[in-house]
């Protein structure tokens, strides 16, 4: 029972992967395939290694007020997090790349983390943003209400999620007594350790929020989530010419937010399933057949998972690391006294 998270979100992603290929005609979607012209996957990948870059200076700048870390260290860094949650159940990327930074810069790991949610904030508010000018002032195609009522509800739930985060961050920065003598409130009763452990990751979780005072850091980390969503759009843009597509800004935002709402859903390691049900019905609101925005979805994950993943994996062999080693040294870690 020790995964049940992880077979949950595989029985979800089974189940989204049904619904949304058992009635499809696969020749239709196999003619799609081969049709495609995958010249456009270069500079789309070339796109997703520069929202990387964009994402590791914005990373650098919520981390200047603990170390000044070079681009390198944080690109490494952060493609090693990706990677991991690729391959790894449950988001555990972030915690991958909180201790890939911390190991080589000898910082708090739990510091790093506090940049890490701080950062991941910042992604969630900028495309709620993104939702609230969408719902606004774009108008969908009529028709397919499902899906409409699906992305509120979606943005409903991430509202909420980010929203009780941030409160979280806030009483850690400005309560951070009272954080910590709720946490020993509830560790106590299980372990001495325990107890321990979560008030000395409380307070260097508290020193990676010191980004948050200064309102430039903050000003300039919104930009560059600005700047990294922006591309992301532009990428979804391409991938619809490689299938004789051109999308509207209004399809590719939208393409854009279904995949956002869809990553919050428990699902494998990669969001297999919802990424592509997501991506293929926003596709099918304008009009596109389910085959050919399947087959999209398929490339256009393919293209975001693999050239990432196996950057990551190149990168962790240069540290002469292993995620199974990172795990243990993280067990061996929170068994020390």
């Amino acid at each position: 029972m020790k995964n049940w998270k992880s077979w949950i979100g595989f029985l979800i992603s089974l189940i989204i992967l049904y619904l949304a290929f058992h009635r499809i005609d696969f020749r239709l979607l196999w003619a799609s395939l081969e049709g495609a012209n995958y010249f456009y996957i270069i500079p789309i990948v070339a796109i997703i290694f520069l929202t990387m870059a964009l994402r590791s200076l914005r990373w650098g700048y919520l981390l200047r007020p603990i170390k000044k870390i070079g681009f390198f260290n944080l690109f490494e860094g952060m493609l090693i997090g990706f990677m991991a949650n690729n391959v790894l159940p449950v988001r555990m990327g972030e915690f991958v790349r909180a201790y890939i930074i911390g190991r080589s810069e000898r910082i708090s790991k739990s510091a790093s983390l506090g940049t890490v949610m701080v950062e991941r904030l910042f992604d969630g508010f900028t495309v709620l943003g993104v939702l609230v000018v969408v719902l606004t002032f774009i108008h969908f195609p009529p028709g397919n209400l499902g899906f409409k009522k699906g992305i509120l509800m979606g943005g409903y739930i991430t509202i909420a999620i980010y929203g009780f985060a941030f409160a979280v961050l806030i009483i850690i920065k400005t309560q951070t007594r009272w954080a910590l003598k709720t946490a020993l409130f509830f560790t106590r009763p299980f372990s001495s350790k325990l107890a321990k452990s979560g008030i000395s990751s409380i307070k260097s979780f508290k020193e990676g929020l010191l980004s948050v005072d200064s309102p430039k850091t903050m000003v300039i980390t919104f930009l560059y989530s600005l700047v990294i969503w922006a591309a992301f759009a532009y990428s979804i843009y391409l991938i619809g010419f490689a299938f004789g597509l051109k999308f509207s800004i209004s399809a590719a935002v939208t393409v854009l937010l279904a995949i956002c709402l869809a990553m919050m859903i428990p699902s494998t390691p990669g969001y297999v399933g919802p990424y592509h049900a997501s991506v293929a019905y926003a596709l099918v609101l304008y009009n596109i057949p389910l085959e050919k925005a399947l087959s999209l979805s398929l490339v256009f994950h393919a293209t975001n998972y693999i050239p990432i993943t196996l950057a990551g994996f190149l990168y962790l062999w240069r540290h002469h690391l292993s995620l199974k080693k990172i795990r243990e040294e993280e067990k061996k870690a929170e068994q020390k006294p």
